[in-house]
């Protein structure tokens, strides 16, 4: 009898951590939100980069990390670059990786002195309403600080008309 219980326990003990495993899957891809505004410094150097990302798709990579992919811009005066995004996260963690690639240029100046060597390397709050990150370059090692906070709405253009 005492077999016959502890089954029970157990199948209904598994079947739980199941569920609660499936519910954190769909509960991060259901809450992320699909777009954060704010800003990116280089280290040592004041000027401010206005950031705009927004995901168009969130998918499970497997049990323990996620994808988002979008694009996003970065505006800097009138000067505004646009790019595509991938963001991989860590459910258990948080942890986050951003990569960065195709600049375009909305301007004379050229997207070749936009860096896209590199990762953004950081921490998603818990409640995902914040991303803070830090920018290493793979090449040089130029370091700067992402800070994005969730926005209902955000699109790949610039803040600004230009």
């Amino acid at each position: 009898m005492f077999r016959y219980v502890s089954l029970i326990v157990m199948t209904a003990f598994l079947s739980c951590a199941s569920a609660l495993g499936a519910s954190s899957e769909g509960s991060l891809i259901n809450k992320l939100p699909h777009g954060y505004i704010g800003e990116f410094r280089w280290e040592g150097d004041e000027t401010v980069q206005h950031v705009v990302i927004s995901f168009d798709q969130v998918r499970m990579l497997t049990d323990e990390s996620a994808e988002a992919t979008g694009c996003g811009t970065y505006e800097v005066g009138r000067h505004v670059t646009k790019i595509k995004v991938q963001m991989l996260v860590n459910r258990s963690d948080l942890r986050v990786q951003i990569l960065e690639q195709s600049p375009e240029s909305s301007s004379n100046v050229t997207s070749g002195s936009f860096v896209t060597d590199g990762s953004h390397r950081g921490h998603l709050s818990r409640d995902l309403q914040q991303i803070d990150a830090q920018w290493t370059g793979a090449s040089d090692g130029k370091r700067g600080r992402l800070h994005l906070r969730a926005a209902p709405s955000a699109v790949c253009a610039p803040a600004t008309p230009l």
